[in-house]
């Protein structure tokens, strides 16, 4: 058994959501163990820790003066989809947001790696690199959030949100691998009304709209959840992206509050 591979070059284009400028990515077939990598003309990001330059409302990585933004979304795909080794070719400097969950990226790598995922376990079954634990692993932030990762078979979530909005409040999902797809995937992006002026006069935001976005006015939604409590699943989701940037599949019991 192996993981998953891209057998074929995989394009698509959009906006980013930050930015609001075009933006295409094309996704190549890579060789068994070059990993994830992000290109941008002769620069070439390795979609590692070790590459992250910024995470102000998006996971921004970095090398030589060349960001590429908004990378979460991709990476949780890739995660689910237990694709380690791709070039990620990118003309802009963000990642398209598609509808501002990784729905899309799932229905893209489908085309062009059409084989079963592979999780944690069946890598580490396999005899593949992956991520153990051997104690508990706890880091803390000053407004209260915390994280932690237990020693585990395989990659499991639970991930919880209190948010002082009335159609929020206090969320929490919790599952493993095999549920990653069905239940965190389809969850968007979300951002409140109120804070739109502000992120677009800080560069942000600039192309959030109601088909990449969940936004909440001050009464709820201003279009239809796909799950009463899809903040949260899009917390999970980034979660999983930015969990991609250890460089392996990661076999822990990880909890987030206020991640």
């Amino acid at each position: 058994m192996s993981a998953a591979r891209l057998h074929v070059e995989v394009v698509c284009a959009g906006i980013g959501v930050h930015s609001g400028l075009p933006a295409v990515l094309t996704l190549r077939p890579a060789p068994a163990g070059s990993g994830r990598t992000f290109v941008r003309g002769s620069a070439r990001i390795p979609a590692t820790l070790e590459h992250v330059v910024d995470a102000r409302l998006a996971t921004t990585l970095g090398h030589a003066g060349v960001r590429v933004g908004m990378v979460e979304h991709l990476l949780a795909a890739l995660v689910v989809r237990g694709i380690e080794d791709v070039d990620l070719v990118l003309e802009g400097d963000e990642v398209p947001i598609l509808d501002g969950s990784a729905r899309g990226w799932l229905a893209h790598l489908a085309e062009g790696a059409p084989g079963p995922a592979s999780h944690a376990s069946d890598c580490a079954s396999a005899g593949l690199v992956v991520v153990r634990l051997d104690r508990l692993v706890r880091v803390e932030t000053r407004g209260g959030g915390w994280a932690e990762a237990a020693p585990a078979d395989d990659l499991s979530l639970d991930v919880s949100v209190n948010f002082a909005h009335p159609a929020i409040g206090a969320q929490r999902w919790s599952g493993g691998a095999d549920r990653f797809e069905a239940e965190l995937a389809g969850a968007r992006t979300f951002g409140f009304l109120a804070d739109a002026e502000a992120l677009r006069a800080a560069g942000l935001a600039r192309g959030a709209r109601h088909d990449n976005a969940l936004v909440f006015d001050a009464d709820g939604p201003m279009t239809p959840l796909r799950w009463p409590d899809e903040p949260v699943r899009h917390k999970a989701l980034d979660l999983l992206g930015d969990l991609a940037l250890l460089g392996a599949p990661l076999c822990a019991r990880v909890r987030v509050h206020h991640g």
